[in-house]
């Protein structure tokens, strides 16, 4: 049952962009989001954006962008037997800019953390948001998850904080965590 919901999000992002004209995926995987298939993912990712004459500048933001977001993954997602490999990734090119949409679960002990670092990110300006983000860099210090907290910054800073994110309980453990990150191609 959770894994036929996560599926029918995937399902949805799929369809939306197949009937629409101004709107074409790039990439798109849905479940296991191990090391190895990550690799295949930014090698993918890489490659298709060279083979469209992308600008350098803008295949490094895309990476950096899918990198952390593929890492916020790995990190914060649900461990349980019913939440494996119902993580999703799809990279889109939409009205010329580029979009990032990764979705997991998250244990329902850990979604207000998440969500009100979001809210915090989401909130600055761009020079609130370095200045945090340099802060953040100087002091260094390791969360109980292994990460500096740099990665939402990060893809804010890359994104020009046009980052919206969602979540949806799905029963009392679990909760459908998804971001949609826009990065212009300008």
């Amino acid at each position: 049952m959770v894994k036929t919901f996560c599926q029918d999000k995937w399902d949805a992002i799929q369809t939306e962009y197949r009937e629409a004209d101004d709107k074409k995926i790039i990439l798109s995987n849905f479940g296991d989001l191990s090391e190895d298939g990550v690799d295949s993912i930014l090698m993918m990712i890489e490659n298709k954006m060279e083979s469209h004459g992308e600008p350098r500048m803008l295949i490094k933001r895309i990476f950096t962008v899918v990198v952390e977001s593929l890492q916020n993954v790995r990190i914060h997602a649900s461990r349980t037997d019913s939440a494996k490999d119902t993580s999703f990734i799809v990279i889109a090119k939409e009205s010329g800019d580029y979009k990032v949409m990764v979705a997991n679960l998250a244990d329902n002990d850990i979604v207000e953390g998440i969500k009100a670092k979001l809210i915090k990110v989401t909130a600055l300006n761009q020079k609130a948001l370095k200045k945090v983000y340099m802060n953040s860099l100087a002091m260094g210090k390791l969360s109980a998850k292994g990460g500096a907290g740099l990665g939402i910054l990060t893809i804010a800073l890359k994104s020009d904080n046009n980052l919206k994110f969602n979540f949806e309980k799905i029963n009392e453990e679990l909760t459908f965590f998804n971001m949609d990150i826009r990065v212009s191609a300008n």
